[in-house]
Parts: C-alpha cells; structure tokens; sequence
C-alpha cells in the first residue's frame, strides 16, 4: 500500500461481497484496522467496529432516503454528526453537520469516485477509488485528529447513497 500525504493516515478499504454492504478497513501495516458491518433492511443502516470488534459509531439513514440523510451517534447512542447528501449524475456533494456545530464539506466526482472532505478549507480526508483496479476498494486518507470511525461513517454513507441513486 502506498504512503498516505504528510500528516495523515491512509486505510485500504474494502468492500466485502453481500446485500449488506460491509467494509474492512486496513491500517498502514496490512491489518485489520475497522470494520464497517452494514446492515440489511428497508432503511440503511451500518456499525462502525475497531480491530477488536468494538462499535464506536451507529449509521441510521431514512426510510425510503428523501431526504437523503444519515445519522451519526456513538456507541453510547448520542448523535455525533448528520448526513445529508445532494447527489447529481456528475458531481456529489454531501454536508457532515457534527454535534458541535462544525461542519464538514465533501465534494467528489461520482463517476472517479474521488471525494475530499474539508472543514474550514483544511483537509479532513480523501476518498479514492482512482487508481485502483479492485471494484469496490478504496483509498481513506485521515487526517491526524479526525476520529477514523467517522471517517469510515462517512466513506460508507456516500456508498449508501450511490447505491439508492
């Protein structure tokens, strides 16, 4: 795996085969690092795990998705961040909207799969499917101090909502 930009962190996620839509996320050293186990039902739904299979963040997104919109709480069940997404045929944009009122921008282009994250003009994470030849594998680059599991959260709602398209 290539080395991620200067002061962040890359994962090698993939997607693993089902209805589902689970993700396995892989640290630097090849390891697994999280694990996104979503969930089947008329509504999306997902648990974020760490490497020991604890969950850290809950997704819930809205029956039917109209609006489309996520949410985001922590294992204790407090919300941490909403997701609402504005998807068009070339370009997506979705606004993270965390529980202590920051924002989160992610703007990509959905036919290279390629997004970035940012709050305040600064750089959060990338999302890149690019350059790989795996189909449903991508390239999470985490800023330092940016929870990994809502990164993960969010890699896996732009999937969500790709999919309902």
């Amino acid at each position: 795996m290539s080395t991620a930009p200067g002061g962040m962190t890359r994962f090698m996620v993939k997607s693993k085969f089902g209805v589902d839509r689970d993700f396995e996320a892989l640290g630097p050293d090849g390891q697994r690092a999280w694990f996104v186990d979503g969930k089947f039902g008329p509504r999306p739904a997902a648990e974020v795990q760490d490497a020991s299979g604890t969950v850290t963040h809950r997704l819930k997104g809205r029956l039917l998705g109209i609006p489309k919109r996520i949410t985001v709480a922590d294992a204790d069940g407090n919300e941490v961040a909403t997701i609402k997404a504005k998807i068009s045929p070339l370009k997506s944009k979705m606004v993270i909207t965390l529980a202590d009122g920051r924002e989160w921008l992610l703007e990509g282009n959905l036919i290279e799969k390629d997004y970035t994250i940012t709050s305040d003009g600064a750089v959060v994470a990338t999302i890149s499917q690019k350059f790989l030849t795996v189909r449903d594998a991508y390239t999470l680059d985490v800023a330092d101090g940016v929870h990994p599991g809502l990164a993960l959260a969010t890699l896996w709602a732009v999937d969500a909502f790709r999919e309902q398209r």
